[in-house]
């Protein structure tokens, strides 16, 4: 089993090249407004999540939100950008990968921490989906009390 280590300024993502990427290079086109679209999807997304900026999202820190707050921070940016679906979210997550599970030639300087989605847990009225980066796994939190960061999408749905 070979391992790809690349730095990262976060963290030190571990990759298994014997397991085949689920989000390969050429699945993503990187646009020049800070962009990149899922070719498979056609979904576009942010590249940096919210409070980073820079080409490379190298500039500031990502921001923490509670979900209800996530929601209202979409709107009030406009031009169509939301919170993606849980299912959205978890179609950028790279299977082969940990620490963090992202592209990050498609999404650089990814934290590896809790993403929230527009999704409400069915079965109560308090929580709310995310993905977890470090490892891509789905989990639920409290949409009233925790504060996950957020990557805006359009289109879809």
């Amino acid at each position: 089993m070979g391992v790809l280590l690349s730095f990262n300024v976060w963290a030190l993502q571990m990759c298994n090249n014997a397991i085949r990427a689920s989000t390969p290079n050429d699945r993503f086109q990187i646009n020049e407004d800070g962009t990149v679209t899922d070719v498979r999807t056609n979904l576009v997304w942010k590249r940096c999540l919210e409070g980073q900026t820079g080409a490379n999202c190298e500039t500031g820190n990502a921001s923490r939100f509670t979900w209800q707050q996530a929601l209202q921070y979409a709107k009030q940016v406009g031009e169509g950008w939301r919170l993606p679906n849980i299912k959205e979210l978890a179609s950028i997550v790279e299977l082969k990968c940990d620490d963090p599970a992202i592209n990050l030639s498609a999404f650089p300087n990814t934290r590896s921490s809790g993403v929230w989605s527009s999704s409400p847990v069915a079965s109560g009225t308090y929580n709310a989906w995310d993905v977890n980066f470090g490892n891509g796994g789905a989990n639920y939190y409290n949409r009233y009390y925790d504060n996950n960061h957020v990557r805006l999408v359009r289109g879809g749905q």
